[in-house]
């Protein structure tokens, strides 16, 4: 959970890639699920954006893992994990 400054973010960033190398050196799944304290206005909001962010990720790996085709079909909708959707992309 980084933190709120811009050296958290950086080094939330520099994990993440760190993340993505591993997947590549390694050909497997890393699911990282990051929640930034400046994301929620109050401790109770954080903690609901925790847990529902963890929860989606881990739906989304069991899809990953048993149905790859349902996130296909997901793919550009707009879904996030924790707080509400943002829509599906518009056709130009």
């Amino acid at each position: 959970m980084p933190g709120p400054k811009q050296k958290d973010k950086m080094c939330a960033h520099e994990a993440s890639t760190g993340l993505i190398n591993a997947q590549l050196m390694t050909n497997k799944h890393i699911i990282e699920v990051f929640v930034h304290e400046d994301e929620a206005e109050s401790d109770s909001e954080l903690a609901f954006l925790a847990d529902s962010r963890a929860r989606e990720h881990a739906l989304n790996v069991y899809d990953l893992l048993f149905r790859p085709e349902s996130l296909t079909k997901r793919a550009g909708t707009g879904l996030r994990q924790g707080f509400a959707d943002a829509g599906p992309v518009r056709q130009r």
